[in-house]
Formats: structure tokens, sequence, C-alpha cells
């Protein structure tokens, strides 16, 4: 059987031969052109990373830990979770949107008195791995084999928890370590375009992680763990079809919704223009966000606006609009309209020029003059 994670198409599956995976990081690093583009930023690399194509479209954190309390049965487990929702592929030559199912198989995690739970991934496990990409992007602690769709990241809790201080979210180690494996054990099951009898992707969210134990850390806090990232963040990488955002601005926001609105617009919203605004529905956001639980829409929609009022305060939307369509007193559905601040229009243009210039290189083509000594302020441009 074909390892998914090496066949994975939106196209029909390949059935040629694939490398054998390792379950252990390599231990030489390769050379790779489309790792080194990867890690190469267009502005201050300490406040920037990656967008990854179809992968952050998953609504795969989408469970609260409230709402997983009230679905746990008396032993602890909970059901498979099930989302429809909408890919909208920005590749070339895709179908212009794709209908897509994911099953999220919950963690069963050991708890101290030596019980199980069942959990599913959610904010603390979105924002751990946010970091892990993070650390990714760094030379030093990344690796990754084109021929092989493979990559890994190294890292230690100290890292990890460093990272979270640094951007007003703090775990503690343990909070840490439960986290990750939360996502070392939930099982993500993908099925796009309604083919229930192909399934196109089945993964764990991290791969062969290797931990080090008690005694390890206490004698050396800076003692690493490894782990292998999904195959589709491998796909995006050797495809260039990530993309650059703010991940400064990403970390400082405090809703998952805001998150998510914010990574939604910084890949797909490719044409940042005070003159052309970006259009969202109530109804397509609730889809394909997986965030909006409440019974009530009034109440959907207030934590809706709340989030998009938050961007406004992070400097990302400088106006929002809204149209509602209503069949009687109830709403049908809301069209936002968002306008965007001078500040992410000029990271979207630097995000622009990054990815030319980067295809540009990879296929041997002389550089546009867009690279960020060259590129100039949006503001002066638009002046």
């Amino acid at each position: 059987m074909t390892n998914p994670e090496k066949s994975l198409s939106l196209r029909p599956m390949s059935r040629a031969p694939t490398p054998k995976s390792s379950n252990q990081p390599p231990a030489k690093k390769q050379v790779s052109k489309q790792y080194d583009l990867f890690t190469t930023f267009f502005g201050d690399a300490q406040n920037l990373s990656n967008t990854i194509e179809l992968w952050d479209a998953i609504p795969k954190y989408s469970v609260s830990p409230r709402v997983q309390n009230s679905l746990r049965d008396e032993k602890g487990n909970l059901p498979v979770h099930e989302h429809e929702f909408l890919y909208r592929p920005t590749k070339e030559g895709m179908p212009r949107e794709l209908a897509c199912k994911v099953t999220v198989k919950p963690a069963s995690i050991k708890n101290s008195d030596g019980t199980r739970m069942e959990f599913y991934p959610s904010t603390d496990e979105e924002l751990i791995e946010e970091v892990l990409k993070k650390i990714f992007s760094d030379q030093q602690f990344g690796m990754h084999n084109t021929g092989q769709g493979e990559s890994w990241v190294r890292f230690s809790l100290n890292m990890i928890q460093k990272e979270l201080i640094s951007r007003g979210k703090t775990r503690s180690i343990d909070e840490i370590k439960k986290s990750l494996e939360i996502l070392s054990s939930t099982i993500i099951e993908l099925q796009l375009a309604g083919e229930s009898k192909n399934l196109e992707y089945t993964s764990p969210i991290l791969t062969d992680m290797t931990r080090t134990t008690k005694a390890q850390f206490l004698a050396d806090p800076k003692s690493m763990w490894a782990a292998r990232l999904p195959g589709l963040i491998s796909k995006s990488v050797n495809e260039l079809t990530y993309r650059q955002f703010n991940y400064g601005t990403l970390m400082s926001l405090s809703t998952q919704l805001a998150r998510w609105l914010h990574k939604r617009m910084s890949h797909q919203y490719t044409q940042a223009n005070l003159m052309d605004p970006y259009h969202l529905s109530f109804n397509s956001i609730q889809r394909d966000s997986g965030l909006l639980h409440h019974s009530r829409t009034s109440s959907n929609v207030q934590l809706l606006e709340k989030a998009l009022e938050e961007l406004q305060k992070a400097k990302v939307l400088l106006t929002y609009e809204k149209k509602e369509t209503r069949l009687k007193k109830k709403i049908m559905d809301i069209i936002y309209t968002l306008r965007p601040t001078m500040d992410f229009v000029d990271e979207t243009r630097r995000a622009n020029a990054r990815q030319r210039d980067h295809r540009d290189e990879l296929e041997g083509r002389p550089p546009q003059k867009s690279g960020p000594h060259r590129l100039k302020d949006t503001r002066r441009m638009l002046q």
C-alpha cells in the first residue's frame, strides 16, 4: 500500500514507488534548494513565518476544551469528530474550490493517576504547531528531504516555552508535553471532492516523535526532541505553495477565530489593496473555520465581530462593513467587506515578491526587480 504522505495529490493519486520513510530524523542534513527558499524571508525574519497550502485550511483545532468536556462519556472517551468544509486552492491549474471532509480521531492521554482520557487538538496545540513551524524555518533545527518528501524539526521543551512566553502565551512544561502527546496521537483523515472511497490523507499531526525522559530533561533542560512534520507541509515546501505572513501579529492575537481570519487573509488575499477589499460571508466562516459553536446565530455573529475588532486593533483591518440577508427576522447570511491597513497591504506585497522571486530562482529564471532590498514601501507607492 502506498504511503499517503508520499502519494498525496489533489489530482489522481500516483501509484509509482516512493522511497521508504524513516522513523528517525536523518543523521546528516540533505541539501535542498526548496528548503533554503522556505527559510528565506523578505523582511524581519524573527516575526515572519509561512502559511501552508491545504494544511492550514483544515479545521483540525476547532473543538474547544469546553465543548470536549460536554462530549466525553463517563470513561473519558470522545466520539470521532467530522467536519465538512470548502478548500480554495491557490495553486495554478487547480479547481476554484474543493469540497472536503476532515475526520479527527482523538488522542488517548494517560493521566497522572494511570487512567486515560481522550482529547481533540485545540487552542494549545494550534499555538504549539505554529511555534514548531517557526522553529522549522530556522535551518539549525529543521531538515527537509526533497526527494522523499519528508520534513523534520528538532526542538527542546524550553525552546517552545520561551517562544510562547515571548509572544504572551505562557504554558508550563507539563502543558507543553501534554500538547505534544496530543499532536502525535491524534489521527487526521482528509477526504477531498467527495471521494468517499479514496482517502487522500491519513496521518498524525506529528509523526515519529522522539522524546527525552524526565531524568534527561532535569539533567539538561535543553535536551532535544524531534518529530516528522505532516506530509502536506513537505509537499508545500517542495511545490512553493506556502506564503510568508506576519507570525508576530498572529501570535499576538488572543482568539482562535482572529488567528484563523488573519491566516486566511494572509494566504488567500494576495491582491490586498484599499481599492479591492476582501469579502467573506458569515456562512463560509462558520463552515470553513469550525469555530462558531453557539446554538444562537446572534451569539456566533457577536463572536465573529469581536474577532474582526481584534484585527482592527492589531492593525490588520482598517474597517469592516456588513450586509445582512434576512428571511423575516431570521439572519440567513452576512457578507463582510474587509478593508486592510497599509501595514497589511505592505506585508502582502512583500509576500508576493518573495513568492515570485523564489519561483524564478527555483526554475532558473533571472530574478525580477522585487527583492527585499529593492521592494519599495507600499505607503510611498500609493501616495
